[in-house]
């Protein structure tokens, strides 16, 4: 809890940022140079010493049939990256589980315990990410034919930067969208505690946040050593609706419950939030003195009776 309420005094200025209103709609030379300098360290992690973010792209769904609503997004950005002599994955529920068993299998406990299939696809996506490398993208995330992200590998790899995700609202960064080098450490730190954090968070939506989701992610963050060294995040400037995007968004949240929105309602009305929460509390503390006092008056009258008997 802590940490969640610095993240959010500090919001997004935090994060190493790829792309401001000041690199809005320029060339991959300009891009390049909006990038802060950031010293090579000599400690640098061994997984690190060569940034190479291999041109595959990941997507997921629980089997092969993908949804109609998702379909023609999909097959279009297929089609592009292929041309780009890019490799395209898809990984189904099956071919996760095998890949887990051959490479991971001290995971499978932890895997098969979740409480929600999203938090399975979200701890497979960090381990995928971390073993091949690449790009990942949700199915709710469509390509570009006019952006090419092999441009944003471009500048990663000239600033030595291994992962990258993109700048999400209120705070934080999303799992929607992530870049890797393989064996990225970063990646490994996501994975080291994905077993400290499976635990109930209240709600669905929460536990799912917290435990593998996008509050996982940046909570991790916020604790490795060298984040804004080798951890790069995507600017609203790239990833959202608007400005030199490079994705476009499709309906999608599919794991959001009626919780999600009221988590979020409330997260968007903060001082609604607050005012309820000091109101239980005063409402707490008064029933409590009340409680008290009577239980007190109770106690003597009870010792009055005694002592007149």
């Amino acid at each position: 809890m802590i940490q969640t309420l610095i993240l959010y005094q500090y919001g997004n200025s935090i994060y190493h940022s790829l792309g401001d209103e000041r690199t809005k709609n320029r060339t991959i030379s300009h891009l390049r140079r909006s990038i802060p300098h950031t010293p090579f360290r000599a400690s640098f992690p061994k997984s690190n010493a060569t940034i190479k973010i291999p041109l595959i792209m990941h997507r997921m769904w629980r089997d092969e049939e993908i949804p109609v609503q998702w379909k023609s997004a999909y097959q279009k950005c297929n089609d592009i990256y292929k041309q780009r002599n890019w490799t395209v994955i898809l990984w189904t529920d099956a071919t996760i589980q095998q890949f887990l068993a051959n490479h991971y299998s001290y995971i499978l406990p932890l895997y098969d315990s979740y409480w929600y299939d999203i938090q399975r696809v979200d701890a497979a996506r960090y381990f995928i990410l971390y073993h091949y490398g690449g790009v990942y993208l949700d199915m709710d995330i469509g390509c570009q034919n006019k952006k090419d992200l092999t441009e944003l590998i471009a500048a990663m790899e000239l600033i030595r930067m291994g992962s990258m995700f993109p700048l999400t609202e209120p705070l934080g960064m999303s799992n929607d969208v992530m870049f890797a080098s393989k064996g990225n450490s970063f990646f490994g730190d996501l994975i080291e505690a994905l077993p400290t954090k499976n635990k109930w968070y209240g709600s669905p939506y929460l536990t799912v946040l917290f435990s593998t989701g996008p509050m996982f992610l940046s909570l991790v963050y916020m604790k490795y050593p060298f984040a804004n060294e080798e951890v790069l995040a995507l600017s609203s400037t790239y990833y959202s609706d608007t400005g030199t995007r490079f994705f476009f968004h499709l309906p999608g949240s599919t794991w959001h419950s009626i919780d999600a929105y009221a988590v979020k309602w409330l997260w968007r009305n903060s001082w609604l939030a607050l005012v309820a929460v000091i109101s239980v509390y005063h409402v707490r503390v008064t029933i409590g003195a009340r409680l008290s006092k009577s239980i007190r008056l109770m106690r003597r009258e009870v010792k009055s009776h005694r002592l007149s008997l």
